[in-house]
């Protein structure tokens, strides 16, 4: 039976209803183009350096004391396949299962052949309940936690966005919230859907609105914006980096969960992150009123 205050994942809390608990970070592995995975040929890999890529990211996981998972993507189910046998060699559940819809479906495939059960992973993501062959595989092998990414435009409001997940315009007419749960799905989260920095505005006003009246995790991929800044008159290494660290800092105060996105992205994405709760822990030990959430 889940805690009323969060869902648990072997020794992970993910916190729901409140933002007391640090948020989940999230790396993401195998993802298109990179540069760890070959380009004409996904299945093929370095091992290595997908080692040294986790390793690094749980070791930031254990050195701040903020709780971590692993998305796995895929482009190909063969190459989804590779992946897990990786991932399950050399590391334990749970973890994210994410890439496209094929390699997500393969994916689920293998692990149920292999012994992994759907408590030991999330299924990332669905955004509406109109593509019946992904419903009946969410439905036949009992997926338990899903991630519904809220699709809109840049300047869609936070109300807007709650009545995406309220309303009943999904077939047979339920919200997706419910029609999650009438096909078996226990464990709902919530991801906001960044387009650009506006989007992100509203998304974590659209994040405490949930976490208030619905008490599900509440997250997003703050950083996916971030190519639009990209200038040949600039470092584009660093100059992501930092900007990715600023959105960082203030997301942590509004997640439960963060997709920080590329896994190698982890450094600054934790650092960011510890700083940010030390901050709020602060204000909140001396009564700083900095925002009215404080």
């Amino acid at each position: 039976m889940d805690d009323a205050e969060y869902y648990t994942y072997g020794n992970i809390k993910l916190g729901r209803g409140q933002f007391d608990l640090p948020p989940v970070l999230i790396g993401t592995i195998f993802y298109q183009n990179e540069t760890i995975v070959d380009r004409k040929n996904p299945e093929v890999f370095s091992t290595q350096k997908a080692i040294k890529r986790i390793e690094t990211h749980q070791s930031l996981s254990e050195k701040y004391k903020i709780p971590n998972l692993i998305e796995i993507s895929a482009t190909t189910p063969k190459s989804m396949i590779k992946y897990l046998e990786f991932y399950l060699d050399h590391f334990n559940p749970p973890f994210i299962l994410g890439g496209n819809l094929e390699s997500r479906i393969a994916g689920i495939e293998y692990l149920k052949e292999n012994g992994i059960t759907t408590e030991q992973y999330i299924y990332n993501t669905i955004s509406n309940l109109k593509n019946k062959k992904e419903v009946e595989v969410i439905r036949k092998f009992k997926i338990k936690s899903v991630v519904i990414l809220i699709l809109g435009s840049e300047n869609m409001t936070s109300n807007q966005r709650y009545t995406y997940l309220t309303d009943k315009n999904q077939p047979n007419n339920v919200n997706i919230i419910d029609g999650l749960k009438d096909i078996g799905v226990e464990r709902i989260w919530i991801d906001g859907g960044v387009v650009n920095l506006e989007s992100l505005a509203h998304i974590l006003e659209t994040q405490q609105l949930i976490s208030t009246s619905l008490r599900l995790p509440v997250g997003t991929a703050a950083n996916l914006f971030l190519f639009q800044f990209s200038s040949p008159r600039l470092n584009i290494k660093f100059h992501t980096r930092y900007r990715r660290a600023s959105i960082m800092f203030i997301v942590t105060w509004f997640s439960n969960f963060i997709f920080y996105g590329a896994i190698e992205d982890a450094q600054e994405s934790f650092a960011s992150a510890y700083q940010s709760i030390e901050f709020r822990d602060i204000l909140k030990s001396r009564n700083i009123k900095l925002f009215k959430q404080f």
